[in-house]
This record gives structure tokens, sequence and C-alpha cells, in this order.
């Protein structure tokens, strides 16, 4: 392209209908000529410097594909691990309920019961994915473009996943204070765990079933930590859960705008 401008330059330079016949007309070809290569100079660096930042833009464009498929690759893992121990959660919810009514009708003991009272102080802990967001803070936060979808970014991964691991450690050292302070006299041993079986299913095994029925603190314990469990479950985890799903749709949104741009 520059040649072009080149030699079209050379032609305007030559044409000497654009000055006087006289000696000042050498003068104003050469002036002309030295303008046109000044212009095309210029031209030059313009071209090179929209090329190169193309190519910048570009170059930044790839990252932020490939970080924000990573970004969702890790949220769709953190998703199945939420919806897992909801369910496992629920699960303990469920056994809870099935022993209080039990326990308030004065029904005889089976062997069944010992899995529902390990379902009730099943530990289970959220796993979350950090690498993509570690990685974001290491290549600089405005490498993603959307001020919206960097918010979300930092709210979900800053705020609510920090908010929530704090909620779980206090829900988890409730379950402990359980286990050692009320089931360690009234159960025959805990974390008894058949590792073999799918869901990890597990007993706790009273020592007299029958006490257990006017066993105040026992009682209060169960009730207790069944509410608590209420609590983390539709509160914190389903709370923690639409967040997720909501940052996941966005991602996904802005990897096709970048895939398809207009």
């Amino acid at each position: 392209m520059i040649n072009i401008f080149r030699k079209k330059r050379k032609i305007l330079a030559d044409d000497h209908s654009y000055a006087k016949a006289s000696g000042g007309a050498k003068a104003f070809k050469y002036t002309r000529y030295a303008i046109g290569e000044i212009v095309l100079v210029v031209i030059g660096i313009v071209i090179a410097l929209q090329i190169n930042n193309w190519n910048e833009q570009r170059k930044n464009a790839n990252q932020e594909l490939k970080l924000l498929q990573s970004f969702k690759i890790g949220l769709e893992k953190d998703l199945s691990d939420i919806d897992l121990n909801i369910s496992v959660h629920t699960r303990g919810i469920n056994s809870a309920n099935m022993i209080l009514n039990l326990l308030d009708s004065d029904q005889l003991y089976n062997d069944s019961l010992a899995k529902h009272f390990s379902r009730v102080m099943m530990p289970s802990f959220f796993v979350n994915s950090t690498s993509a967001f570690e990685t974001l803070k290491s290549k600089g936060i405005d490498l993603i473009k959307n001020e919206t979808l960097r918010k979300q970014l930092i709210n979900v991964y800053d705020a609510q996943y920090s908010f929530f691991l704090k909620v779980e450690n206090q829900f988890s050292e409730e379950q402990n204070l359980g286990l050692r302070n009320v089931f360690s006299t009234r159960f025959e041993e805990a974390y008894k765990f058949d590792l073999d079986s799918s869901d990890l299913s597990g007993e706790l095994i009273p020592l007299n079933f029958e006490s257990l029925k006017t066993d105040q603190e026992f009682l209060y314990y169960l009730k207790s930590i069944k509410n608590r469990t209420i609590v983390f479950v539709n509160f914190n985890y389903k709370l923690l859960r639409t967040h997720v799903v909501k940052l996941i749709t966005a991602i996904d949104k802005e990897i096709n705008k970048i895939e398809n741009p207009q």
C-alpha cells in the first residue's frame, strides 16, 4: 500500500501544471516530493500502530476467551459439588425427622436406624475451584472487558465463596461438638463408614436406644442440628448455588460474544 502512495506522489511531483513554468518549478517539485515523503512516513507509522493495536487486541481477546472457558469449567465443577452436598445434607434432614418421629412415637429400635443416625452427622465439605480466579488476579482483572462480569466474578470468588466457607466451618464445628459432647456417651463409635458403598453410608449405633426417648440433652441437640442443617441448605447453599448459576450464564454469554463478534 505504501508503494502505491509513493508512485502516486511521484506522479504529482512531476506534474508541472501545478507550478509556474519558471525556475521555481524545480524547487516546488522537490518541496512537494519531500512533503510527500513525510506524509508517507506518517501514514506508515499510523498503519503500523493500527496493526500492532489490532494484534494486541486479538491477543487479549484470545487470553480472555481461554480464561473464561477455564472459569466455566471450574464453576461447573463447583456447581456439581454444591448439588452433591445439598443432597447429602437433605438426606440427613430426612433421617433426623424419621428418628425424631420414631422416638416420639415410642417405636422399637431396628438395625437400619444406625444408618439414619450416621446420615444426620455425615460430614460434607464444599471444595471450590480457584485456579482461574488466581490466574485472573495475576494477569490483571481488567483482562475481562465486561465490567458487569468482572464485578460478578469478584463477588462470587471474593465474597460469596469466602462467606460460605466461614459458615460451613461453623457448621462443621457444631457437628464435631455434638459428636464429642453428646454422641460420645450415647453411641458405640463415630466415623464408622463403609468406604466401598456409593454414598459412603456409615453407622452410629446407640448404646441404649430406649434411653434416648427421654434424653433431653440428646433430643435438644438432634432437633437443633436438624434445624441448623435446614438453614444451611435452604439459605446458605441454595443462595450460593444461585450466584454460581448466574455467573455461569453470564460467562456463557460473554464467550459467545467473543467467539461471534458482531
